[in-house]
C-alpha cells in the first residue's frame, strides 16, 4: 500500500473546510502573515506540505502547531510543534508541546476550536459493480426491451410494499424542489433517508473538471464524521461508464474496510438534456461488517434520485429559458404571445408575410424638447411613447422599435392574422383618442398642443429577427415597410392625423370613415400610390365632407379645375378646418395658374 493518507479539517460548527490527501509530512498552524491563504495546501519542499487553519489572531493555534509525518503500515507520527499550547491526539493522548506520538489510522486531532481527521488514502481495492444500463438523459425515450416484467413467484424475497414506500418517498421529495439548490439538498437527504445511506451528496463538475460539493446530508447518528473526501476511483467509473457504480463486498472486503475504517461508496450520475455527466449523487456508508455494502437495490434507488435531479434540473433551466424569453419578448409583443413563442420560437424564424405597418410621429418634438431641456423631455417623450404603445398592444400588435419620436409597430406577425389591417387602423384611432388627454397632461409645461402624424400601410414583407445575436429586434423589411414610413411624412402635406394606403383601405369594413384624399408619388418611390384618410367614428358632418370632396378630386383628375375650385371654395365654407380641401383647392388653382402646361393628377410631395 502506498504511505498516503486523507486529512479532513472541520470548523467549529463541524463544517468540513479542507480535505485532501498527501504523502510525506504536513504542517498545521494558524497564518504566518495575513496573506496566508486559509485551508489551502502548499508545498515547502519536496515531501513537505503546509496548511494554515487558523487566523493570525487566533492565539489558541501556534504558528507551527502540529507536523504529521506519514508512516507505513497505516500510521503516522504526529508531533506538537507549539512551545506552549499542548495538543490532543485521538480521545485519550495529551502530547505537550515539543514531544510526538505515532498512531494508527484513523485517527483524530484537536487543534483550537478545528477538528482533524486522519485515514488512510488508499482504499482497499474492493470491485467496483455497475448497473446494465447506462443512465438515460432527461426527456429520453427507454430503449425497446428496457423495462423487464415484474414476474414475482410465492417466495420471491421483494417486499412490494417497501419498494412502493420508497418510490412514494422519491417522488415526494424531488417535487418539492422549486430550485437547483433545492434538488441537490433534497436529493442529498433523501439518500441518507430513503437509500439509508450514512452521508449523501451532490458533487458538480466544474469547467475545471473538479467535483465541487453543492450539497451534503449526514445520518443524526454519525454527524461528528462529517462528509469524507469522495472516492475518485468510483468517480472516475462512474464518469467514463455514464451509469450508477457502488461497491458490492464480499465479507473478506467488508472486514478488511472495517479494519482501516474505511467507507463503502455509490454513485449515481447527473446528466443534462445531451446526456453529459454534469454532476453525481454519492452516498457512503460505513464498513461495520458484513452486508454493509451497496446492493442492487439501493444502488437503483440512488440513480432513480439521480435521475429527478437530472430531469429537475432539466425543467428548471428550460423554464429559466422560457422566462428570460419572454421577458425579452414582452418588450415587443403582448404577454399571451410572448407566453406562445417563448414555447414555439420557430415562429419568429424569418419569412415572407402579409403584413400591416404603422409608424406614428410626433410632431413638434424639437420645439417641445428645447422648451423643456432634457431631464422633462424625456419624461414627457417617455409618457407618450407608453400610452402608444399601450394602444399598439391593446389591440395584438408588435412593438417592433422607437426611433427619437416615432413608434412602429406591426400586425399579422408573427401569428398569422387575417385582420391585420382592421387592427392596426383601431390602434390608429385609439391613439387619436389619447392626445386630449396627453396635451392636457402636458399643456402646463408646454405652453402649447402636439400632434401626431400616423402613417399605415400593408403588404407583403420579409419578416423576423431583423436585429442581430446581440441585440434582438422582431420586424419587417422591405418596400411595403419603406411605403408606409413615407405615408406617415405625408401627413405633414396634407394636415390630417392619419393616412392609409389602397391596400389598407381596401381591407377595411364599412364602419371605418375613409376618404381618399390624391394620389401621390413619394421620395425614393417611384410607383404613385393612393392615400386615404382615417378620420375618427362620429365625425361631425363627415358623409358630406366625404361625397363633396371625393367629387372635387374626381373633377381635379379629370382636369375640370374651375369645376373642383367652385366645389372645394363652396366645401371650405362648410368645413373652414379641412386641411386637404385648402390643399387640393390651391392644387387646382395653381393648375389653372399653369394653362397649357402638361397636367399630372399625382402629386410629388416636396419631402419625407
Amino acid at each position: 500500500m502506498t504511505a498516503a493518507i486523507e486529512v479532513d479539517i472541520f470548523d467549529e460548527q463541524q463544517r468540513l473546510v479542507f480535505s485532501d490527501e498527501f504523502e510525506g509530512s504536513v504542517e498545521l498552524g494558524r497564518q504566518s502573515d495575513p496573506r496566508e491563504p486559509l485551508f489551502t495546501l502548499q508545498a515547502e519542499g519536496a515531501d513537505r506540505r503546509r496548511v494554515a487553519i487558523a487566523k493570525l489572531e487566533e492565539a489558541a493555534v501556534s504558528r507551527r502547531h502540529v507536523q504529521i509525518d506519514v508512516l507505513p503500515g497505516g500510521r503516522v507520527r504526529v508531533t506538537n510543534a507549539s512551545s506552549l499550547i499542548p495538543l490532543r491526539v485521538g480521545e485519550a493522548i495529551e502530547l505537550r508541546p515539543g514531544t510526538a506520538t505515532e498512531v494508527a489510522l484513523p485517527s483524530s486531532l484537536a487543534i483550537g476550536r478545528r477538528q482533524v481527521r486522519m485515514a488512510a488514502a488508499e482504499r482497499a481495492e474492493m470491485p467496483l459493480m455497475e448497473l446494465e444500463s447506462a443512465t438515460i438523459a432527461p426527456g429520453s425515450r427507454l430503449p425497446a426491451g428496457r423495462i423487464p416484467s415484474l414476474e414475482l413467484s410465492a417466495g420471491a424475497q421483494v417486499d412490494v410494499d417497501s419498494v412502493v414506500a420508497w418510490l412514494k418517498a422519491i417522488l415526494a421529495t424531488l417535487q418539492s424542489a422549486t430550485t437547483s439548490a433545492a434538488f441537490f439538498e433534497s436529493a442529498a437527504r433523501a439518500a441518507v433517508e430513503v437509500v439509508k445511506l450514512e452521508t449523501g451528496r451532490v458533487l458538480m463538475l466544474n469547467t475545471a473538471g473538479e467535483w465541487e460539493a453543492r450539497a451534503g446530508w449526514v445520518a443524526p447518528a454519525h454527524e461528528t464524521r462529517g462528509l469524507p473526501r469522495p472516492s475518485r476511483r468510483v468517480l472516475g467509473r462512474m464518469l467514463a461508464q455514464k451509469c450508477t457504480v457502488w461497491q458490492e463486498p464480499s465479507e473478506a472486503d467488508a472486514a478488511e474496510a472495517s479494519l482501516a475504517g474505511l467507507n463503502f461508496v455509490a454513485v449515481a450520475p447527473i446528466l443534462d438534456a445531451k446526456g453529459h455527466v454534469v454532476g453525481a449523487l454519492y452516498g457512503e456508508r460505513c464498513a461495520q461488517g458484513p452486508g454493509s455494502g451497496f446492493h442492487k437495490l439501493e444502488a437503483t434507488l440512488l440513480e432513480m434520485l439521480a435521475n429527478g435531479v437530472s430531469s429537475g434540473l432539466a425543467r428548471l433551466e428550460q423554464e429559466q429559458a422560457a422566462l428570460a424569453a419572454r421577458v425579452q419578448f414582452e418588450q415587443f409583443f403582448t404577454r399571451e404571445l410572448a407566453e406562445e413563442l417563448a414555447l414555439r420560437p420557430d415562429l419568429l424564424n424569418g419569412r415572407e408575410v402579409d403584413v400591416t405597418l404603422l409608424f406614428c410621429d410626433i410632431r413638434g418634438f424639437s420645439r417641445i424638447s428645447e422648451k423643456l431641456g432634457p431631464a422633462r423631455t424625456v419624461s414627457w417623450i417617455s409618457d407618450v411613447m407608453g400610452v402608444l404603445s399601450d394602444c399598439v398592444l391593446a389591440h395584438r400588435g408588435v412593438l417592433v422599435d422607437y426611433i427619437g419620436d416615432e413608434v412602429i409597430a406591426m400586425w399579422g406577425a408573427p401569428q398569422d392574422e387575417p385582420r391585420h389591417a382592421d387592427l392596426a387602423c383601431r390602434a390608429a384611432l385609439d391613439m387619436a383618442r389619447t392626445l386630449p388627454e396627453l396635451n392636457q397632461r402636458w399643456r402646463g409645461e408646454l405652453g402649447d398642443e402636439f400632434s401626431f402624424g400616423i402613417g399605415i400601410n400593408s403588404g407583403v414583407a420579409q419578416v423576423g429577427n431583423t436585429g442581430s445575436r446581440r441585440k434582438f429586434k422582431y420586424g419587417a423589411l422591405g418596400h411595403n415597410v419603406n411605403l408606409a414610413s413615407r405615408v406617415q411624412g405625408a401627413t405633414k402635406y396634407l394636415k390630417t392625423l392619419a393616412l392609409v394606403t389602397g391596400s389598407t383601405a381596401r381591407a377595411l369594413g364599412p364602419e371605418f370613415l375613409i376618404r381618399r384624399l390624391c394620389q401621390v408619388e413619394v421620395v425614393n418611390i417611384a410607383q404613385p400610390v393612393n392615400l386615404y384618410e382615417l378620420a375618427m367614428p362620429g365625425m361631425p358632418g363627415w358623409p358630406d365632407l366625404k361625397q363633396r370632396y371625393e367629387a372635387a378630386l374626381a373633377e381635379f383628375e379629370l382636369g375640370e379645375f374651375r369645376n373642383a375650385t367652385r366645389t372645394l371654395a363652396n366645401l371650405i365654407v362648410d368645413h373652414p378646418g379641412d386641411g386637404p380641401s385648402v390643399l387640393l383647392l390651391g392644387r387646382a388653382v395653381q393648375a389653372m395658374i399653369d394653362d397649357g402646361a402638361p397636367f399630372d393628377p399625382v402629386w410629388r410631395l416636396p419631402g419625407k
